[in-house]
């Protein structure tokens, strides 16, 4: 698995400066197989020639069948993002406060975000020109990924994905999800607040008839004492 991943990173330098017959750059490496232990050192050679006067830009890439993954240029490694985890609520009522989710975290430099809805890019409002005169009741971020409806409307309804790109190797994004945004049923909440109402002035009713017939009076028992001068005897006994 080693071997094959220097193989590709060497693809990627080769890729980047063999052109010989455009600009005069010629390529070579001491050894186009190396093998190496994981968590080991390995050595890539990649020697060049060129036309004076010409600067070079020269990268390592690793290269797969989804495309570059991380590129190495001066010291530093550059990495693709992955797919990002969005969040869309499925459904909304109008007028609330509304916001979707887009992350993903292995891209360097971080990645920047941009949200489609059925399948067409949304712009990002400006508060001048054309986003204005179109009227975008969004707020989007594309640093931090978020899509804001402060009001949101039926006519937001529809199928979002959000698509994270930092400009190495191939933009990644997230599964497609519907939000589906429907106005306050009136005529179903009516009857139900109506119920509760009557649940709740019967529940009055019963306590106050039981107030009334005095199941809540507590019953008192009064105990008289017997003094000594009410105390009679009605025969002696003599032995």
């Amino acid at each position: 698995m080693a071997s094959r991943s220097l193989r590709l990173l060497l693809l990627g330098c080769l890729g980047v400066l063999s052109y010989p017959k455009v600009s005069g750059i010629s390529i070579e490496t001491d050894n186009k197989n190396v093998k190496a232990e994981e968590f080991k050192e390995a050595i890539l050679s990649c020697k060049h020639k060129f036309s004076k006067g010409m600067s070079l830009r020269i990268e390592w890439k690793k290269i797969q069948p989804q495309g570059v993954s991380f590129v190495y240029y001066n010291g530093e490694f550059t990495v693709a993002p992955t797919t990002p985890v969005c969040e869309v609520p499925s459904s909304a009522m109008t007028g609330t406060v509304v916001e979707l989710s887009c992350k993903e975290s292995e891209g360097s430099p971080p990645s920047e975000y941009q949200w489609y809805k059925n399948g067409v890019a949304l712009r990002e409002k400006t508060g001048t020109g054309s986003a204005r005169a179109a009227n975008i009741t969004y707020t989007m971020n594309k640093k931090s990924g978020t899509l804001l409806f402060n009001t949101v409307t039926k006519n937001d309804t529809g199928e979002y994905f959000c698509e994270a790109s930092n400009g190495i190797g191939l933009s990644q994004k997230c599964s497609v999800k519907r939000m589906q945004v429907d106005d306050l049923n009136i005529s179903a909440i009516i009857p139900a607040v109506v119920c509760v109402a009557l649940v709740m002035a019967l529940c009055g009713l019963g306590v106050f008839y039981a107030q009334k017939k005095g199941y809540f009076t507590s019953k008192k028992t009064n105990y008289q004492s017997t003094s000594e001068k009410d105390f009679k005897h009605t025969k002696s006994f003599v032995i």
